[in-house]
């Protein structure tokens, strides 16, 4: 490795997500310290424990994302056990209130109680506001600039029937790191967005296992004919993570085997 992110301090939440994990430990085996946040603690230590065996500082947390002082509670504790925030990486979401089994085509907005719709905006959109916001200030406060990826889906910019609060929610999240990218660019923080096609994942894994023919129907809509590996995923948050991105500001990576094409 080139120890890309040597000396850097990054703050992973959605540690329970496979692109999450997959982040931290390459961010790791570059350089970096790393804390984890999920709600799921013993997920969230595992991931600390592989990016210790890399020889890297650690620390997990249980957190809920979707509670403003849970969230600015993890941030304190990141930046003073770590030394600091120089990234973040916002992974947490939900496909939609009824999960798992993914996308339903017969779950129409029009039937939707509010109540899941909350659910699915509290952790897909509030989550990334509330981590952002808290990140944002502590890196503002050192005065070192910084770097935010939120992970988000290309469903942001598909419309599709059986996953509409799920898409409408992405989207919102890809809005909001472009505002934050234009109100931090003074600071040097930088605020960019991935948005994934169909991954090899753990979410993922059972929208797949869904419905019958439902990967072959998938694989049938991707180019390059193959659903992402999280390395994959991973290598982009790398690129924004670290200096080959410094003048990139406001933009979204799209690994997705081409889906947007068409």
């Amino acid at each position: 490795m080139t120890a890309r992110l040597e000396g850097r301090n990054a703050l992973i939440t959605g540690a329970s997500d496979d692109a999450a994990r997959a982040a931290a430990i390459l961010f790791a085996q570059e350089g970096a310290n790393v804390f984890l946040g999920d709600r799921n603690l013993e997920a969230a230590r595992r991931v600390a424990a592989e990016v210790a065996a890399a020889g890297r500082k650690s620390g997990a947390m249980a957190v809920d994302v979707a509670h403003e002082e849970q969230v600015d509670g993890m941030v304190n504790r990141a930046a003073a056990e770590l030394g600091g925030i120089d990234i973040l990486m916002v992974a947490d979401a939900v496909m939609h209130a009824r999960y798992p089994g993914g996308k339903n085509p017969n779950h129409r907005l029009i039937d939707e109680p509010l109540a899941d719709w909350r659910r699915v905006m509290s952790y897909n959109l509030d989550a990334y506001f509330l981590t952002g916001r808290a990140a944002a200030r502590a890196m503002v406060a050192a005065g070192k600039g910084g770097s935010i990826i939120n992970y988000i889906s290309v469903a942001a910019f598909m419309a599709a029937p059986g996953g509409g609060d799920y898409s409408v929610s992405r989207a919102a999240a890809w809005m909001l790191t472009k505002v934050m990218a234009l109100e931090l660019a003074p600071r040097n923080i930088r605020v960019n967005a991935i948005a994934p096609g169909y991954l090899d994942s753990n979410m993922s894994r059972e929208f797949y296992s869904g419905a019958p023919g439902r990967l072959e129907a998938v694989l049938k809509r991707v180019p390059l004919g193959r659903i992402g590996q999280m390395r994959e995923i991973a290598a982009s948050a790398l690129f924004l993570a670290g200096e080959e991105s410094s003048y990139v500001t406001g933009q979204v990576l799209h690994p997705n085997g081409g889906l947007l094409m068409q």
